[in-house]
């Protein structure tokens, strides 16, 4: 084979965005993780580097990127060993799609390095297996958009790409607290009110209507978390400080990013999201959390693609 090494690049991620708990996800661009993939002439996959990501286990049974590796090399029947580098662009544990971006540039790395045998929709599944071992579900709403792109409905296994008005700006913001996934969903209660499962649902159509026809009022108006964001928010400081602040200065729609504690933002122009990602900055002014955050447009933003290990 001639290829003997290979490095992808995958996205953060924002998660199911106020009205589609895990079914929703979108790509963004700014930030994500590189996974660089050797032939190794071994046949053991063995991780060499770890770029800040001190965390991250190096024992290749508990960490996502071999994991997923591990499935296609198994799959494809091949025993060819690989060393794999990992460097993380953002946290752990900040709503983000950590786990799912690491997981999504070594699927993508490991198909190209074999000859591209998988399709786009497969390496979602292989994906998600890192998903699993690092969250304990192998949920695709962060892998999904991470390896295609865009905003990705999930449903069961079904990848199916929904259209983003090409006006929209996201903020992403973390305060720089950790939220661990699996304590995120266990807060979650296991039963909802009739009533309240209705209304979500309306929300939710409403939401993906307003994709197709590019309403922005409609978008604003559905964008409503009836179920996880009242129980999700307490892991979040100053949650409903923000979420005032936004809506003050023109915010489409404010939400927890995934299980927190990033939020996000939608905004329908570059200078309206500039001024809502400075707003929240000041809500942090004198409190002992540090901020990360950034303003991005969404449309068109790629998901898993070729890079460079640097």
């Amino acid at each position: 084979m001639s290829k003997q090494s290979i490095c992808a690049f995958a996205p953060a991620t924002i998660a199911n965005l106020n009205v589609g708990f895990d079914i929703l996800g979108m790509a963004l661009s700014t930030v994500g993780d590189k996974v660089e993939v050797t032939f190794n002439s071994s046949s053991e996959n063995r991780i060499l580097e770890i770029i800040d990501g001190p965390e991250i286990p190096t024992d290749t049974s508990k960490n996502c990127c071999s994991v997923v590796i591990q499935k296609m090399q198994e799959k494809l029947g091949s025993t060819e060993g690989v060393d794999i580098r990992i460097k993380k662009g953002f946290p752990s544990g900040s709503g983000l799609g950590s786990s799912s971006a690491s997981s999504a540039a070594a699927a993508f790395a490991f198909n190209e390095l074999m000859g591209n045998p998988f399709s786009l929709d497969e390496l979602v599944l292989f994906a998600s297996e890192g998903e699993r071992v690092a969250c304990g579900s192998a949920h695709l709403d962060n892998v999904a958009p991470a390896i295609l792109g865009g905003l990705v409905l999930v449903q069961n296994q079904n990848l199916i790409r929904l259209p983003i008005p090409e006006s929209l700006f996201a903020v992403s913001f973390f305060p720089q607290v950790e939220v661990k996934t699996a304590d995120s969903r266990n807060a979650l209660s296991k039963e909802v009110s009739l009533e309240i499962s209705s209304n979500q649902s309306a929300l939710t159509a409403s939401f993906i209507s307003s994709l197709y026809e590019n309403d922005l009022v409609r978008f604003s108006e559905s964008m409503k978390d009836l179920i996880v964001e009242p129980q999700r928010k307490k892991f979040i400081p100053k949650f409903d400080e923000m979420k005032e602040s936004a809506f003050e200065n023109g915010a489409l729609a404010f939400g927890i990013s995934g299980s927190g504690p990033s939020v996000f933002a939608f905004a329908n122009s570059k200078n309206q999201a500039d001024k809502i990602e400075s707003e929240l900055k000041l809500v942090f002014i004198g409190s002992n959390i540090e901020t990360r955050s950034f303003t991005e447009m969404v449309h068109g933003n790629a998901g898993a693609q070729l890079s460079t290990f640097s």
